[in-house]
């Protein structure tokens, strides 16, 4: 089932490598900006959202959390 999923970034270049991803696998999207963010609306479906996540984790470094002692 195709629906609309969103995420968003503060860095150029990751909004162009997105931009570009989802442009090569022919996945719909719309770009906003703000001052301080880019913000995707992808639409597609599960295995589309798979792709693209990950796709992200290849190009992100993830921060999960500070750990305590």
């Amino acid at each position: 089932m195709m629906k609309w999923y969103n995420f968003e970034t503060r860095f150029i270049g990751l909004r162009d490598e997105l931009k570009q991803f989802l442009k090569e696998n022919e996945i719909r999207y719309e770009l906003s900006s703000a001052p301080a963010f880019y913000h995707f609306e992808i639409y597609t479906d599960r295995k589309g959202a798979e792709m693209i996540d990950n796709f992200l984790d290849s190009v992100c470094i993830w921060c999960y959390g500070v750990q305590t002692a």
